[in-house]
């Protein structure tokens, strides 16, 4: 994962947080629709490496609390390439490479104003060219609110297998993102701007595959 990105997000938030005009407490009650508008994948195996552009792609994620503190949430990454040269999609178009499903439980904390901090554990399901890892996932992050804005950070990793034939494939997610909401009228929708940096990691047998990828996205988020 790219450290500098990482650092750049980092310091995205908490510029956003350091400033004073705190509106409301951050919502955990929300669904969102993202449409990933641009990115891509490169592939690497043994020291030979292939990229492919994303054709097209969508999330879906959302939150809901239990009490003041407990919460439920999960996201859904959809994301299809195209590979011309069949270098592991086997010459498809809108080929399943890196798609991702996380759904845990956990809860929320707030700190230093309008900020909260969260964590969440629970179930992590990676796909790799069509093989479905299954397995646990940990996504921990922060949240503030101000003005008419929120921005998220959050990190999601997970430790999956599979089984391909009598080979176990070990598939380890990691995502790196960074949701900016601006919200245009009081109760109204808010407008989402995203950027996910990624990565799967993936063990079969002895061999070893390295899966980077990322996108910018643009959706919606109504919360409650």
């Amino acid at each position: 994962m790219n450290k500098k990105i990482a650092s750049l997000a980092f310091a995205t938030l908490m510029g956003a947080t350091g400033q004073h005009a705190f509106a409301d407490a951050p919502s955990f009650n929300y669904v969102q629709f993202d449409y990933v508008m641009s990115g891509d994948s490169e592939v690497t195996e043994g020291g030979i490496s292939e990229s492919f552009d994303l054709q097209q792609g969508f999330g879906l994620q959302g939150g809901f609390e239990i009490g003041d503190y407990v919460m439920v949430m999960g996201r859904h990454m959809s994301l299809d390439y195209e590979d011309d040269v069949g270098f592991a999609l086997g010459q498809a178009d809108n080929a399943v490479l890196n798609d991702m499903t996380f759904i845990g439980v956990g809860a929320h904390f707030p700190v230093a104003g309008m900020v909260d901090l969260y964590g969440a554990v629970g179930f992590s399901r990676p796909t790799l060219i069509g093989f479905a890892g299954e397995g646990y996932g940990l996504e921990v992050g922060a949240r503030a609110n101000f003005d008419m804005v929120t921005a998220s950070l959050w990190y999601n990793m997970g430790d999956t297998d599979t089984k391909v034939g009598l080979d176990s494939l070990d598939i380890e997610p990691e995502l790196l993102g960074l949701d900016v909401a601006i919200a245009f009228a009081p109760d109204a929708p808010e407008l989402v701007l995203g950027y996910v940096d990624a990565s799967h990691e993936i063990k079969i047998a002895n061999d070893k595959l390295d899966v980077d990828y990322d996108h910018f996205s643009i959706g919606v988020r109504k919360s409650f």
